[in-house]
């Protein structure tokens, strides 16, 4: 039998039993008797399960799902490995393969999107923990690739995804060295610098650690403490940052080094110990209080726990010492992997715990714009991360359809998306992507947004974009149908007017002009049929109080008005002469007022004040009906009729007054007149015909210069 498949055999019985650890020896004989297994390979998956066992301290699962996720090129069969080791070993496997397969080109540039979906592939944690194990054997044999292409990527994936995946895991030895090959690769001239003047200065280094740390020994010794203590120089890639942020030479670089004081202590008595320890060595050193750092008290999210603490020596040099138990220093060295000994037992229960404590590490400290569910494995279900050709990551709601994606990517290409290529195969725009889906849209320039879209879309912002891009394809179709109708009418040397529009639209029923610009454009109502329209008679009610005058113009007919006919060339609609037009009786408009003119879908345009009391409520509910419209100037005096009110005393003879200086002094027809009194108070409304508003303000003026009167204002 191999000696390594002995090794791993033992590691698991002294840690699970003989049944998990014949599971381990079964995967390896399934694994070596594939034919085409090479002795690279082979030396490869023992490397991977080196790594898991002695760094990573996994268990049988673990190895038995690396053997197989790490020695074949192509997922294996599932039925296979479900017989024979059951369904979890599947998943994991599994989730393995999902996340060799993903594309990693642009990993560098979308490192928290990466490692978003490393998490969303994957089934179990123990397929991370795997693949992490495989980046790190790849990275340590890096030389072995010729590639220099292949070795970029390798650098790039683990330095934007297993390197923090490392760190938050708690694997700080393990992150240093992987920082430390990276670093060696991308700034090689920096690398050897550093290296070769930490070579240079070892023996000053070591002689200057020694003298810090006799009168802390002699303490220590004196407290009867079981101890041990380590020295550790900084990794390259930390001395390389502390350079690079502070624009200082390797010479000024002064915490090169730092001390580690490991008790064996009872765990009831851990903090204590510390921070006795803590007191003996700042009673020796001058400590720097705002550098204290007590994770013992508050660990860190990977359970990383340890007393920091920073003094100066004799010669002023800052000293960094790290006071921790022996457990403490094991889950510092080892990681999330070393708590199963402490706190989960060696029972099923035991690894659920640990696998709960890697996810959490894991998903703590991502993107700023993630939010992870913490305690439970389904949240990833509510996002999937998808490729799009050019290997850029995309984040769309769980559940997103081919649609949701071109829409994510434009307007325009969602709106005239057909179909796409999803790994390679032509899908329907309804496909529901998964995690890791290569996508690329299909467009077709006879494709239109559709209604129906909504109906399966995912994302609320997808359907926004397509409720927008409708109503813009509305107005298209709108302002299509609108040029066919007046081209048509040109052709045919027919108007093309206001009335000709409010007869078409009276006649379909339809609520604005616009529904039928669209069914015109549309095809569903032809123009033809509307030339047939207008050359039929007009019904009688359509006639019933409408004068038709020379120049086709319709005219409200007010014979109680007495207004003359010639008035209806008084003025411009929409910057045209001529057209059709009454004057609404709401606020009886005279030259001089502001106006607007409104478009109704059977009487016309009717013309206001802009003051009207009804103006506001129109311009809010139907601004497309709202045209403008100015007066003419008048080529001869005209009568308008507008409402006056007055109040004042009730004088005897007042009334008189008031209709003589109408009536005699300033020449104005009054229509009615209307008066009340009460309480030696009266008050009433004048129906008159003025030319204009300065004719109308010479009259408010008039009368309120009679004595008894007190208030005259326009009451329309």
């Amino acid at each position: 039998m191999n000696e390594q498949i002995i090794k791993y055999k033992n590691y698991i019985q002294n840690i699970q039993g003989d049944e998990h650890a014949l599971l381990v020896e079964k995967a390896w004989s399934i694994f070596v008797g594939q034919q085409e297994i090479t002795s690279d390979r082979k030396k490869y998956v023992e490397g991977v399960l080196d790594i898991l066992a002695d760094e990573l301290n996994t268990f049988s699962y673990s190895l038995i799902s690396a053997v197989f996720a790490c020695g074949l090129e192509q997922t294996p069969d599932k039925k296979l490995i479900v017989d024979n080791f059951g369904e979890s070993i599947w998943r994991i496997v599994e989730g393995s393969f999902n996340i060799k397969n993903i594309n990693t080109a642009k990993a560098i540039s979308q490192a928290d999107y990466h490692r978003q979906l490393l998490l969303s592939v994957s089934n179990d944690m123990r397929a991370v923990l795997i693949q992490l194990a495989a980046q790190v054997y790849k990275l340590r044999h890096i030389k072995q690739i010729d590639n220099v292409v292949e070795q970029n990527q390798l650098l790039n994936l683990v330095e934007a995804v297993y390197i923090p995946i490392s760190h938050r895991l708690g694997f700080y030895k393990l992150k240093s060295e992987l920082e430390d090959i990276v670093l060696q690769y991308h700034e090689p001239e920096f690398y050897f610098s550093i290296k070769q003047k930490l070579i240079e200065s070892e023996k000053e280094r070591q002689k200057i650690i020694d003298e810090f740390l006799q009168p802390i020994i002699k303490e220590l010794d004196k407290h009867k403490l079981n101890y041990q203590i380590k020295s550790r120089v900084k990794s390259i890639n930390s001395i390389y940052t502390k350079m690079k942020k502070q624009g200082i030479p390797f010479e000024k670089v002064f915490d090169l080094w730092a001390i580690r004081i490991i008790l064996d202590s009872d765990p009831k008595l851990e903090k204590a110990d510390c921070w006795h320890v803590y007191s003996v060595v700042t009673n020796i050193y001058k400590p720097d209080l705002s550098r204290l750092r007590d994770w013992i008290t508050m660990p860190k999210s990977s359970g990383y726990e340890s007393l920091h603490a920073t003094v100066q020596d004799k010669n002023n040099r800052n000293v960094e010492v790290q006071i921790r138990t022996t457990r403490m220093d094991d889950e510092a060295e080892n990681g999330m992997a070393a708590h199963w000994k402490y706190k989960g037992g060696k029972g099923g229960d035991g690894i659920d715990y640990w696998l709960s404590l890697i996810r959490k590490a894991i998903q703590e400290n991502g993107a700023p714009t993630s939010a992870f569910d913490l305690n439970s494995a389904k949240s990833f279900s509510n996002e999937i991360f998808v490729f799009t050709p050019q290997g850029d990551l995309k984040k769309l709601s769980g559940g997103a359809t081919v649609l949701d994606f071109a829409f994510s990517i434009h307007s325009d290409i969602g709106s005239h998306c057909a179909n796409a290529l999803v790994n390679g195969k032509i899908v329907p725009i309804k496909y529901v992507l998964k995690n890791g889906d290569q996508v690329q849209i299909i467009t077709s320039k006879n494709q239109k947004p559709s209604a129906d879209w909504l109906k399966f879309v995912m994302s609320n912002r997808t359907k926004i974009r397509i409720r927008k891009a409708l109503d813009e394809e509305r107005l298209l179709e709108i302002s299509r149908g609108k040029e066919i109708l007046e081209r048509r009418f040109k052709n045919w040397k027919m108007d093309f007017n206001q009335t000709v529009i409010d007869r078409l639209v009276e006649y379909y029923k339809f609520k604005q002009i616009h529904d039928l610009y669209l069914n015109v454009s549309l095809e569903k109502i032809d123009p033809l049929d509307l030339k047939k329209i207008l050359l039929q008679e007009p019904k009688a009610e359509e006639k019933e109080n409408l004068v038709l005058t020379e120049d086709n113009t319709i005219v409200e007919e007010q014979m109680e008005d007495k207004l003359d006919k010639s008035s209806q060339d008084i003025l411009t609609v929409d910057q045209i002469d001529h057209i059709n037009y009454k004057f609404a009786k709401c606020c009886n408009p005279i030259p001089g007022d502001r106006i607007f003119g409104f478009v109704t879908v059977s009487k016309g345009i009717t013309i206001h004040r802009t003051t009207c009391k009804n103006a506001a409520n129109m311009r809010s509910r139907f601004p497309y009906r709202i045209i403008p419209a100015q007066w003419k100037a008048q080529k001869q005096k005209l009568n308008f009729k507008t409402t006056v009110g007055i109040k004042g005393r009730d004088d005897v003879g007042l009334l008189n007054k008031v209709t003589q200086v109408i009536s005699n002094d300033l020449s104005i027809n009054m229509l009615s007149s209307s008066f009340q009194s009460s309480g030696g108070v009266f008050s009433g409304l004048i129906k008159v015909f003025v030319h204009d508003v300065e004719h109308l303000e010479l009259m408010i003026e008039k009368l309120s210069l009679i004595k008894g009167v007190e208030q005259v204002y326009r009451k329309d």
